[in-house]
């Protein structure tokens, strides 16, 4: 009878046995299936998915990081495997090349930032952790002066290792200075490591690592997002400089133009009046001017060519002095081109004078 009942038993204890397995493995599948409902909705409901690389990530950097990420849409980590099935059920733009991607220990950000912005939010978002050794200083590590909470003893030759001053006071090390114990780009001594951690000092920098951005079916990697940023203004500023001259020269009255294109209307204006002579307030100056250059120009040139006329011009003005060398070109000019004219003929002399005072 008892070996029956413990029969009885033992196929109970198997059959429950059974049971719970089945019952944790259709846990299981339902506990997936509603994370691929929520993958699938994030999926739909942002334009970004930013994937960024969990190996040597220190789960308590992890979880700062996670926080301030969590401020530009929703930080999920879970196997590549959902995800993949979740954008089988989305079917967004070229995600088969997209999953192709997804090994290895992911975190995934979903949000509707741009992927330049994802990427400048990683090099933005830095965090501290304790230096190992062998770790490489990314910044000057100095130890700051004051109490350190560490009683005297074997501690005391680790300062001395490091060449850092220490007093005892109060039954205590204390750093007597502030002292520089390593730069950027030097390697972290066993000794440095330890006595940081001691002085509960945290300087290695720890920040995510991206490895692709899917954005409207697009995939971007690290290397595609790295922009100048100051390259970029620059030719900027060069594009809108020749925008507004291209719309000066053309006449384009868009009001970034406007004002430069109506001071060049005035300009050419006021030159061509001075150019026919024709007398306005805004250029009786620079028309009399013209004239006086002319006349002395005009009186320099028949003076050297007709030494009887007893003209003499002592001190030629600056615009006289342009208007003998332009009167001289052109004389220059005509006389390659004539046909044997050498002289000034005094037809020429009073036709000259003539158009000069009307």
């Amino acid at each position: 009878m008892k070996a029956r009942t413990y029969i009885k038993y033992v196929k109970l204890m198997r059959e429950l046995s059974r049971r719970s397995k089945v019952e944790v493995v259709r846990k299981a599948i339902a506990d997936k299936e509603v994370v691929v409902k929520e993958l699938t909705d994030l999926i739909r409901k942002y334009r970004t998915i930013a994937v960024f690389d969990l190996n040597r990530m220190p789960t308590a950097q992890f979880k700062e990081l996670k926080r301030l990420l969590s401020s530009y849409g929703v930080v999920k980590v879970v196997k590549n495997t959902l995800l993949s099935k979740a954008l089988d059920e989305v079917k967004p733009k070229s995600y088969e090349e997209f999953k192709k991607v997804l090994v290895g220990s992911n975190a995934f950000l979903f949000t509707n930032l741009n992927s330049f912005e994802v990427f400048r939010l990683c090099s933005k978002f830095k965090v501290k952790r304790y230096a190992k050794p062998g770790d490489q200083a990314t910044s000057e590590i100095v130890i700051p002066s004051g109490p350190t909470g560490i009683p005297p003893g074997p501690s005391l030759s680790l300062f001395g290792k490091l060449k850092i001053p220490t007093q005892v006071r109060e039954g205590f090390i204390w750093i007597a200075r502030d002292t520089t114990v390593a730069r950027p780009g030097d390697s972290i001594s066993p000794e440095l490591s330890s006595l940081l951690r001691k002085l509960d000092i945290k300087v290695i920098d720890v920040s995510l690592s991206l490895k692709v951005a899917y954005e409207d079916g697009i995939i971007f990697r690290p290397e595609d997002l790295k922009l100048d940023v100051k390259a970029i203004a620059s030719e900027f500023m060069n594009a809108v400089s020749n925008a507004i001259n291209l719309a000066v020269n053309a006449a384009i009255p868009i009001p970034e133009a406007m004002p430069l294109i109506v001071s060049k209307a005035y300009l050419n204006a006021l030159s061509l009046s001075v150019e026919a002579g024709i007398l306005m307030p805004e250029n009786v100056g620079l028309v009399l001017s013209r004239a006086v250059g002319r006349a002395l120009a005009l009186a320099s040139v028949l003076g050297s060519k007709v030494p009887g006329l007893g003209i003499e011009v002592k001190q030629p003005q600056q615009a006289a002095s342009a208007e003998v060398k332009e009167l001289r070109e052109a004389k220059t000019e005509e006389s390659k081109e004539g046909e044997g004219r050498k002289e000034v003929s005094e037809e020429e002399i009073a036709a000259g004078l003539s158009s000069l005072f009307g």
